[in-house]
């Protein structure tokens, strides 16, 4: 295996036609508090890497059984897994079923906490700018994609968040929001990289779940 890079939450390596995928324990977080859609590492929680990965695993599986194509293969270990290897796209697809974290803080005075949603956003994957907002139109004049695929990954989004509703509405919770990443493979979109506690909120009685929390509802 080679080593493609190092990154704040996972390692990544080459491996023939797969990526092997290393979960790391790091945390990330501003001004010292926890929040997984920063991009400052602010220290470590043993077992964390562990339980994205579990949590990567099941979401992932869950999107397979209900058509929804992703790169995951398989877990090697309790912090390793094989994934397909595609060509990444890089944007971050933002579900928000309900208004929630940057939401509030970008347009406070105009929405409330957990206000009914339903949008699709988009954010250019940049660490270098922190990752901002980008417009649809912008997308495909910058050459990041095209119209057909922007269309298609805010289909796929919408579908995911269907499926992750109603899962969440059987154990009696709410999805608040969540992102996804996407990649090219043989003509193909897939759904990439993770989709764990670590990028999404699930909501009960107007709590947010923990990261463990949430591993005990999927068992």
């Amino acid at each position: 295996m080679r080593l493609l890079y190092s990154g704040k939450t996972k390692d990544v390596y080459e491996d023939g036609p797969y990526l092997i995928f290393h979960f790391k324990d790091t945390v990330l977080g501003r001004e010292g508090k926890e929040d997984s859609g920063s991009n400052e590492v602010i220290g470590e929680k043993t077992g964390k890497g562990s339980v994205v990965l579990r949590q990567t695993e099941f979401f992932f599986k869950l999107l397979e059984e209900n058509g929804i194509k992703t790169h995951f293969i398989g877990r090697i270990d309790e912090r390793k897994a094989r994934f397909l290897k595609a060509e990444k796209i890089p944007l971050e697809v933002i579900y928000r079923e309900l208004a929630y974290g940057s939401f509030l803080r970008r347009y406070g005075g105009w929405v409330k906490p957990f206000q009914p949603l339903g949008i699709v956003e988009f954010t250019l994957k940049d660490d270098r700018l922190d990752d901002p907002l980008i417009a649809e139109d912008a997308v495909v004049a910058l050459g990041i994609a095209n119209r057909e695929e922007v269309k298609n990954m805010k289909e796929t989004t919408r579908k995911v968040a269907g499926i992750l509703r109603e899962f969440f509405s059987s154990k009696g919770l709410r999805l608040v929001d969540f992102k996804l990443e996407f990649g090219r493979l043989n003509g193909e979109l897939l759904v990439i990289d993770e989709l764990s506690g670590d990028t999404m909120r699930v909501a009960k009685d107007g709590r947010i779940l923990t990261r463990e929390e949430l591993l005990e509802v999927i068992g």
